[in-house]
C-alpha cells in the first residue's frame, strides 16, 4: 500500500511539473486581436450584465496576472491617447482551453464604440492597480425620438445591470438608443479642480486618479445601492455628445469627401453581400464576392474600407502582401486559408488584401516564379469556395483589393465571381478637392479660421491639381504649423488664427503624390522675365492657359481646345524658357520629358515610358506634357533614317494623342530645332495642330532682356544699353544673355578684389568674343517651312 501510495504520488507530482512547465512555456502575446463576443458571433440578445465584459483564454489571463472579474485596460496599437476598461471573463471554458485562441480578445460593441474599435484591430490589455470609482451620477443622452415618460426609469434599471460604465459607450435596448456622456457631473470645472487639488503623493485617492490616466475618459461604477443619479438630456440629432474627452469618431461615408461615385457603388458591392445576401439569392444569382480598388496612393482606398466596416459592423481581416510571404514551402498558402477560415467563423466579415499585386501577379510573366504561382492558385481556389447557399446558409463575406498597378494582377482574378467590381479611386478633380477641403477646415471652429471662406477654399482646390486626399489633409496640417510659427515669430500673445498666406506658404512644401515621381522643381519663370515674344506670350495663354483653366465655358459653345502645339525655331530663342514661364504662370502641372531619355535598350520599355507619361497626365490633369527635342522622338518614316524602336516610339506616341482614349484636359508643348525632321504624322491636324515660330528677339525684346541682365550692373550711362541693343540684331536671346555674362566676368576678371561696376570696355570685349549662330539660310530654313 505505501509503495502504491509513492507511486501515486510520484505520478501526482509528474502531472504537476508537466501541467507547470507547459505554463512556463506559454509564450503570452503581445497583440491581440479583437474579435466580437459569442453572443454577438451567435445574433443573441445580449444580457446588460456582460456589455462592460472583455473577454481572454484562460492561460492569458493568468500570464497578465490578471483575475477573472478584474478590471483591465485595453489600448488600441498605435493609437494616440488612452483606452477603455473592461471587465475580465474566460473566453472558453474548460473543454475548450486546448483551442489557439490565445490572441484573440472578445470585446462587445458598447465597449468597442468608446474608442471606435474595429472587429480585427490589434489591442494590448495591461492591469490595473485599483478598481475605478463609483459614479455619483451617469448623464445619457437620447439619440432617437422615444417621448416615452418611462424611459429614463428603463435606462436607470438597464444601467445598474451593467455595472461598469464611460462616456462614449452607446446602447440600444426596447427601441430606446442612448449614449453616455458624462460621468459624475464633472462639466463642474471648479469642482474637478479642487478635486484635483485635493489630492497628493501621500493621499490614497492619488492612485485611483492617476489609474485614470490610461483611459480615453474616466470609467465609472454604477451602484444600485447607492441609488447612482441618471440624469438624461433631451433628444438631440446627432451623435457627438463625446467631444469633451475627444473621443475618435467612428469613419462614416459622410467624412469622405470627393468620392460619392465611388462611395454608391460600394454600397451596392459590399453592404448588401454582407446584410442581406438573400435578397441575392431570392433572385437565383450569387452576390458580388470581391471588389478590387485601385488607384494612386493616398486616395482612401483604406478609409472607404473602415467606413465600410463602420456601417455594417463588419469583421475586417487586413492582409498586407508581403507580410504573409513565407520562406517555407506551402507556408504562405497556409496562411491564406487560414485568414478565410477565420473569416467564416466570424461573419460578417470583410477580407482587405493590402498590396495584392504583389501576393498575386501575372503568372505568365517571366518574373513570377513557382511560389507566386501558387499562392495564386491558392486564391483563387479560396475566393471560389464561398458558400452559395440559401438565405442564413449563404456566406456573409467579401474580398477586398487593393493595388495602385492593377495590370500586374493575375487576370483570372478579374473576372466575374471573383473580382465583380473594379472601382478606380482616382486623382480627385477641382469639386472633390473643394469637397475634401470643405470637409478639413469645417473641423476648425470659425474663431480659428476668420479669412478662409468657401470662395478662398474653391481657390486653394483649384491651384492644387494632382493633390490627392492625403495631401490635402497634410495641406491643413502644413497650415495649421505656418500659423503657429508665425505667431511665436510674431513674439505676441496673440490667439492663432489660421490665415491665406498660412496655406499658401504650406503649398510651397506640400508635393502632390500623382505628380512626385515625375514631378520637377522648375525654376520660378515668369512671362516678365522672357524679353519679348509678346506675340508668342498672347498665343500660349489663347491656346493653352485659357482653355485648361476654362473648359467648362469652351464645351458650353462646343468649341475644342487645341491638342497640340510646337515651337520651332533657331536654337537659343526662349522656346524651353518659354515653357517654363507658361507652367509657372498657368499653375497646370507641368511634366516636362527630355526626348532622347526616353529610349530603352531593352525591347517595348521605350513605348512603355510614353503610356506611363500619358497615363499620369491624364490622372493629373490639367496638365501639361513639354516635349523638348521632339524631332528625336518622332523621325519622319518617309526617310527610312530612324531605328525600329524610333518608330514604335512615334507610333505610341501618335495613338496616345489621337487614339481610341480621350486626352481630356491635357495639352502636348514640343519645342525643336528641326521641324522638318518630324514626321507628317504628327504635325496634323488634332496632334500638333498649331506651329508657332520663336525667332530671334526684335529690338525692344532685345533691349528688355539686355535691362534685366544689367539690373546689378552699376551702369552710369543708359546709352549703352540702346547702342547694345543695336549691336546685337540677329543674335538669339541665349547669346545675349552670354554677352552680358561675359561682361560682367570681365569686369571681375579686371579688379578681383573691389569689382564695383560694369563697364562699355567690358562690354566691347564680349563682343569682340561673342559668335553668331543664327544665319541667313537658317532664317530662310524656318521661313519654307512655315509655308
Amino acid at each position: 500500500m505505501a509503495s502504491k501510495s509513492a507511486s501515486n504520488n510520484s505520478s501526482s507530482n509528474k502531472k504537476k511539473s508537466t501541467s507547470s512547465s507547459n505554463v512556463d512555456k506559454f509564450k503570452c502575446p503581445e497583440e491581440f486581436i479583437t474579435r466580437p463576443t459569442k453572443t454577438e458571433q451567435q445574433h443573441q440578445e445580449i444580457e446588460p450584465t456582460i456589455l462592460s465584459n472583455i473577454y481572454l483564454h484562460p492561460k492569458t489571463i493568468k500570464a497578465l496576472e490578471l483575475s477573472i472579474n478584474s478590471i483591465c485596460c485595453i489600448t488600441k496599437v498605435g493609437a494616440l491617447g488612452g483606452g477603455i476598461a473592461g471587465i475580465v471573463s474566460p473566453l472558453c471554458n474548460k473543454d475548450e482551453e486546448d483551442i489557439d485562441y490565445t490572441n484573440i480578445i472578445g470585446i462587445p460593441k458598447p465597449l468597442r464604440s468608446v474608442s471606435n474599435l474595429l472587429l480585427g484591430d490589434r489591442v494590448k490589455v495591461t492591469k490595473l492597480s485599483q478598481q475605478p470609482l463609483y459614479c455619483e451620477s451617469v448623464t445619457v443622452a437620447i439619440l432617437n425620438n422615444i417621448n416615452d415618460a418611462t424611459a429614463e426609469t428603463h435606462i436607470r434599471n438597464y444601467l445598474n445591470k451593467v455595472g461598469l460604465v464611460m462616456p462614449g459607450m452607446c446602447f440600444n435596448t426596447d427601441n430606446i438608443n442612448f449614449i453616455i456622456t458624462d460621468l459624475n457631473n464633472s462639466t463642474n470645472d471648479s469642482d474637478l479642480t479642487s478635486k484635483i487639488s485635493n489630492l497628493s503623493l501621500e493621499n490614497a485617492n492619488n492612485k485611483s486618479f492617476v489609474d485614470y490616466l490610461p483611459f480615453l475618459a474616466p470609467p465609472g461604477i454604477v451602484n444600485p445601492k447607492k441609488k447612482t443619479t441618471i440624469i438624461v438630456e433631451p433628444h438631440v440629432h446627432n451623435d457627438k455628445h463625446d467631444t469633451k474627452y475627444n473621443l475618435p469618431q467612428p469613419l462614416t461615408y459622410s467624412n469622405v469627401g470627393g468620392l460619392s461615385k465611388e462611395i454608391e457603388v460600394l454600397r451596392n458591392c459590399i453592404n448588401l453581400p454582407l446584410t442581406k445576401p438573400e435578397i441575392f439569392q431570392e433572385f437565383g444569382v450569387s452576390a458580388p464576392r470581391g471588389v478590387l480598388l485601385h488607384g494612386p496612393p493616398g486616395t482612401g482606398k483604406t478609409m472607404l474600407l473602415r467606413c465600410v466596416a463602420n456601417e455594417v459592423d463588419a469583421h475586417v481581416l487586413t492582409i498586407n502582401g508581403p507580410s504573409i510571404v513565407s520562406k517555407y514551402l506551402g507556408g504562405t498558402e497556409s496562411k491564406l486559408r487560414e485568414i478565410f477560415e477565420e473569416a467564416r467563423k466570424f461573419q460578417p466579415s470583410i477580407i482587405f488584401i493590402d498590396e495584392i499585386d504583389s501576393i498575386a501577379p501575372q503568372r505568365n510573366n517571366d518574373e513570377s516564379g513557382e511560389s507566386e504561382s501558387r499562392v495564386v492558385a491558392s486564391l483563387l481556389t479560396l475566393m471560389d469556395g464561398f458558400s452559395g447557399g440559401s438565405g442564413s446558409t449563404m456566406d456573409k463575406l467579401v474580398v477586398v483589393g487593393a493595388t495602385n498597378r492593377p495590370n500586374c494582377i493575375d487576370s483570372a482574378l478579374r473576372r466575374p465571381g471573383r473580382f465583380d467590381q473594379e472601382v478606380e479611386i482616382g486623382i480627385p478633380d477641382v469639386d472633390s478637392r473643394y469637397d475634401i477641403l470643405l470637409k478639413q477646415f469645417d473641423k476648425m471652429t470659425p474663431e480659428k479660421k476668420v479669412d478662409i471662406t468657401d470662395e478662398v477654399i474653391y481657390d486653394i482646390a483649384s491651384k492644387t491639381h494632382g493633390y490627392v486626399g492625403a495631401d490635402l489633409i497634410a495641406l491643413c496640417r502644413e497650415s495649421v504649423m505656418k500659423a503657429i510659427q508665425r505667431t511665436k515669430s510674431d513674439g505676441t500673445d496673440n490667439t492663432t488664427t489660421l490665415s491665406i498666406r498660412d496655406i499658401e506658404d504650406a503649398l510651397l512644401e506640400i508635393r502632390p503624390s500623382a505628380m512626385r515621381e515625375i514631378f520637377l522643381e522648375t525654376p520660378k519663370v515668369y512671362w516678365s522675365d522672357i524679353g519679348g515674344q509678346e506675340y508668342l506670350k498672347t498665343k500660349l495663354q489663347e491656346m493653352i492657359e485659357l482653355p485648361l483653366k476654362y473648359s467648362d465655358v469652351f464645351n458650353k459653345i462646343g468649341v475644342k481646345a487645341p491638342r497640340g502645339v510646337l515651337l520651332y525655331g533657331p536654337p537659343g530663342c526662349s522656346k524651353t524658357l518659354t515653357a517654363k514661364a507658361l507652367a509657372t504662370e498657368s499653375g497646370i502641372n507641368f511634366l516636362a520629358v527630355k526626348g532622347p531619355e526616353v529610349f530603352n535598350k531593352y525591347v517595348g520599355e521605350s513605348e512603355k515610358a510614353i503610356r506611363e507619361i500619358f497615363r499620369k497626365a491624364r490622372a493629373a490633369s490639367p496638365s501639361i506634357i513639354f516635349f523638348d527635342e521632339i524631332d528625336a522622338l518622332s523621325p519622319n518614316r518617309m526617310d527610312d533614317t530612324g531605328s525600329a524602336t524610333a518608330n514604335h516610339v512615334l507610333t505610341s506616341l501618335l495613338n496616345e494623342i489621337d487614339g481610341i482614349e480621350e486626352l481630356n484636359g491635357v495639352v502636348i508643348v514640343a519645342a525643336t530645332n528641326k521641324p522638318d525632321q518630324i514626321d507628317p504624322a504628327l504635325l496634323r491636324p488634332g496632334r500638333l495642330d498649331r506651329h508657332i515660330y520663336v525667332g530671334p528677339p526684335d529690338y525692344d525684346a532685345r533691349l528688355q532682356i539686355i535691362k534685366n541682365n544689367i539690373k546689378k550692373f552699376q551702369m552710369e550711362n543708359e546709352d549703352v544699353v540702346a547702342r547694345l541693343s543695336d549691336l546685337t540684331e540677329g543674335c538669339s536671346g541665349a547669346e545675349i544673355v552670354l554677352m552680358c555674362q561675359e561682361a560682367g566676368l570681365a569686369a571681375i576678371m579686371e579688379n578681383l578684389e573691389n569689382t564695383e561696376r560694369v563697364e562699355w570696355k567690358h562690354f566691347e570685349k564680349a563682343l569682340d568674343n561673342m559668335e553668331r549662330g543664327i544665319t541667313k539660310e537658317m532664317l530662310d530654313y524656318y521661313k519654307e517651312f512655315s509655308k
